[in-house]
């Protein structure tokens, strides 16, 4: 643990992943959110601007068209964001591991029917598949669902979509440590299946496990953007009526996110992009900057030297002897 503080890519993106939750939580507890201003006026009582405003002192990250500070709105999705896609993260891992283990105890030709169906997984369009599974419920009957309802069950899908393929990696994994001549010792020496697979085999398996845990964060953090893009927002999404004819009877709408988690700003404020390039920009950095310190966090643990050994080389002092002349005699 200490050779992974003094890593600064893994102790640098802790933090930075670290505070954003701690202050999403806080925000979200002890502040109440201030109400949205449309427009700005100066000290004569003039109007001066109109919502969405660019960003400035009073608003660092801009703000929406409503008229709400952009950087309050990112800090408060952040929770959803990040929250929920380590959530999802660690339950691919406990759930693979679990199904791992038991790929390895299969026999081996009934193993290799099952890894045979989770292969094809890694060909399956995930995003396509959490998609036509999900919407239902967050985007076309989202008024029939309640707000758990919209969050649990898309994390329920996001992560068994991936635990056959994370469980075929993990048995993998199982069968090359399962090589090892120490494994064999172990079961001459008696030890049933799950203490040499604690005893022996975890301690090879967790570290690797631990780097996967950081990258499923930031897969599943694509898989929100991906979502977002098409228009399904995790958490919910609030349907807008904004122009309604009344001669022909047709009304447009826009979906917004009503979590504020960060896919959905980005979808909901897309067409603003040339207009108010901020209220894309901004959603946009967070995502890169978590995505960034998650890659430097597994950057870290990989380039750790946990387990490394230094070999000495022992210097070899040759002797040096000194031979004279008088040690020689010639005979007759």
């Amino acid at each position: 643990m200490k050779k992974l503080i003094k890593q600064p890519m893994v102790t640098g993106g802790t933090l930075f992943i670290v505070l954003l939750l701690v202050g999403s939580f806080l925000y979200s507890a002890l502040v109440e959110p201030p109400k949205p201003e449309k427009m700005l006026y100066d000290s004569n009582g003039d109007i001066i601007a109109l919502a969405p405003f660019p960003p400035s002192a009073q608003f660092p990250l801009g703000s929406d068209i409503d008229g709400n500070n952009f950087m309050l709105k990112l800090l408060e999705g952040a929770k959803f964001t990040i929250g929920l896609s380590i959530l999802v993260a660690l339950g691919r891992i406990v759930l693979s591991a679990i199904g791992g283990y038991l790929l390895f105890l299969l026999p081996g030709s009934f193993r290799k029917f099952l890894a045979g169906l989770a292969d094809t997984f890694h060909y399956a369009p995930v995003t396509i598949f959490t998609y036509v599974l999900i919407a239902p419920v967050v985007m076309t009957f989202s008024w029939s669902y309640s707000t758990p309802t919209k969050i649990i069950f898309p994390m329920l899908v996001l992560v068994l979509i991936s635990v056959p393929v994370l469980s075929l990696y993990v048995q993998k994994e199982l069968d090359l440590i399962a090589q090892k001549e120490f494994i064999d010792s172990a079961k001459v020496m008696g030890g049933s299946h799950f203490h040499i697979f604690k005893a022996h085999m975890a301690p090879f398996l967790n570290p690797k496990l631990l780097i996967i845990f950081i990258q499923q964060v930031g897969q599943v953090l694509i898989i929100f953007a991906h979502l977002g893009l098409l228009k399904v927002f995790i958490g919910g999404t609030d349907v807008r009526v904004l122009e309604y004819d009344f001669e022909t009877g047709d009304a447009t709408t826009a979906s917004f996110s009503m979590s504020n988690e960060w896919a959905g700003l980005i979808a909901q404020n897309f067409q603003y992009v040339n207009s108010f390039p901020w209220m894309i920009l901004a959603p946009v950095t967070a995502f890169a900057l978590t995505i960034l310190a998650i890659n430097g966090i597994v950057y870290g643990l990989k380039a750790s030297p946990t387990y490394r050994r230094k070999k000495k080389k022992a210097k070899a002092s040759s002797p040096s002897y000194t031979v004279s002349a008088e040690s020689f005699e010639l005979r007759n």
